[in-house]
């Protein structure tokens, strides 16, 4: 029988981590100096496709990761597989221009097709269903969304399908939409069992993973050097995969800032409970800035993100507020019991685009995915290991994105980010 602080430790801990289907031998922590081409710190999604991309091309990568494979935000999000970014097209043509806002956006669309084709050639059996829906609570959602619809067509893709409230309540039995807009091409799946099969398949390539290896400084130069706790890496290329949080590193720390999302694993509900709320086995966010996202497990659990705390302060009872959210729109969950709720970071910049570049000519990297990064993630992994081999045309593009620091500087950053996103709250309200 298990004591009150276990079962508290195992109720805080993903269910992603607790059903992972599979175990991966790493090389522990670095305690040693060594040699490689190229060295990709951090092990969530875009340092794991770095890496595999940079190791298929011949190089000799190593990866450090501070904790284990996708233990951080690739390991604890929605598992919801969206194209496009946090910004819309419009909003992204606007700044950038039609072709490059086509450009990116197509290259999402590719990133889908590279994460189904990995799951099928390396066996990862991770629940991967078709099918995501964006809902709309208000006429202004509606719009949005068939403004988005008709971008999506402008740059070649009419494969998305505007619903009207008739159409999204036969998917959602909830009274809480009047309209949507589904995506056949979307999906979702069980993050941390992708991750862990694509790291699997870079160390068959022949990447050497390190865990429970903290980086302390990147040391720049023709050979840079990447300092460990207890070792060094001494390279000719390094990528920071969402990591900016090293010396060495410190205007990435000024344009990044992290919020805090919540989720909730319901009790395994069955097929026939599951039905009840949901007709088909599609994933499922609002069009609110603060949204509410949801989706069934393989297993038929209910799993409930949303309310984002921007704070990034660890407050108490997310799960009665996640439970309050997902019964005012499934009233029949009341009494459903709460398996597991976890917390997970998301990374932002300014202006919610990924941040992606250079430090130096050695020294790559990518972070700032704001919530919407499982395709970009995985994609933009592959982008980097083009430019490091040579082929940098689509690494340049998404560089030429500009991005400035965070207003305030340490002492202020936080409350007037935490304001600016209260003035988003606000207009959901509206």
């Amino acid at each position: 029988m298990l004591h009150k602080n276990e079962r508290e430790d195992i109720y805080n801990i993903p269910w992603y981590a607790l059903s992972a289907n599979r175990l991966i031998a790493t090389l522990g922590t670095l305690k040693s100096e060594i040699n490689c081409d190229i060295c990709v710190v951090g092990g969530g999604f875009t340092g794991i496709s770095a890496a595999l991309e940079l190791a298929l091309k011949g190089f000799s990568v190593t990866l450090l990761e501070s904790r284990s494979i996708a233990f951080s935000a690739s390991g604890r999000n929605g598992g919801q597989i969206i194209r496009g970014f946090a910004k819309g097209i419009g909003w992204m043509t606007s700044k950038y221009g039609a072709s490059d806002a086509g450009f990116m956006n197509k290259v999402t669309m590719e990133g889908l097709a590279l994460l189904l084709n990995r799951i099928s050639t390396h066996g990862i059996k991770c629940d991967l269903k078709l099918g995501h829906l964006t809902a709309a609570m208000n006429k202004h959602h509606i719009a949005d969304l068939r403004a988005e619809k008709e971008a999506w067509k402008k740059i070649g893709y009419d494969d998305l399908e505007m619903l009207d409230e008739r159409a999204v309540q036969d998917i959602v039995k909830t009274k809480s939409y009047i309209g949507g807009l589904f995506d056949p091409k979307g999906a979702h799946f069980h993050p941390i069992n992708y991750a862990l099969g694509v790291a699997q398949a870079a160390q068959k390539a022949g990447c050497r993973i390190y865990d429970e290896t903290q980086v302390l400084e990147v040391i720049p130069g023709e050979a840079p050097k990447v300092v460990t706790a207890q070792g060094k890496v001494n390279c000719k290329f390094v990528v920071l995969a969402g990591v900016t949080n090293v010396k060495g590193a410190e205007i990435l720390a000024r344009r990044s800032i992290t919020a805090t999302a919540h989720m909730i694993a319901t009790e395994p509900l069955g097929l026939r409970r599951a039905r009840n709320l949901m007709s088909k086995d599609v994933a499922v966010s609002d069009a609110r800035f603060i949204m509410d996202y949801y989706r069934f497990s393989g297993d038929y659990r209910l799993l409930f993100g949303g309310n984002c705390n921007y704070s990034d302060m660890d407050i108490p009872g997310q799960d009665e507020r996640l439970r309050q959210r997902m019964t005012k729109i499934f009233p029949a969950m009341r009494m459903v019991r709460i398996d597991h709720c976890w917390r997970g970071p998301l990374d932002l910049t300014v202006n919610r685009m990924p941040d992606v570049g250079r430090l130096t000519p050695q020294i790559y990297y990518a972070h700032g995915f704001g919530g919407q990064g499982i395709i970009a993630t995985n994609i933009i992994g592959k982008i980097l290991a083009e430019a490091i081999g040579g082929q940098a045309q689509r690494f340049d593009v998404f560089a030429k994105v500009k991005h400035r620091d965070f207003m305030g500087g340490d002492l202020l950053k936080r409350p007037l980010f935490v304001a600016g996103m209260t003035w988003f709250k606000l207009k959901d309200l509206g």
